[in-house]
């Protein structure tokens, strides 16, 4: 199942249309239209609010084939100093 098919299946199992899923959650109506219709993955804070508009937890889209298993960008190392910090005598 699709993030978008499982947000619609949520959506319709609450009596939700898309429009009040949008305020309920404080996203944009043509976001949240955007994501059902599968033409955008929403970010992770995305999901958390429209999880807690849904009365769900974010584990609920856990099973979306089309974000399932992302994993995040690892952070990128910062460089050794080329010489050492701190107070000069």
């Amino acid at each position: 199942m699709t993030f978008a098919e499982r947000l619609r299946q949520l959506r319709d199992e609450r009596g939700l249309s898309e429009a009040r899923l949008a305020v309920a959650s404080g996203l944009p109506y043509g976001t949240v239209h955007t994501y059902a219709m599968g033409r955008r993955l929403p970010s992770f804070a995305s999901v958390v609010k429209l999880s807690r508009a849904l009365g769900v937890s974010t584990e609920a889209f856990a099973d979306c084939s089309d974000i399932a298993g992302e994993e995040p960008e690892p952070a990128p190392s910062a460089p050794a100093p080329s010489r050492p910090v701190g107070k000069r005598k």
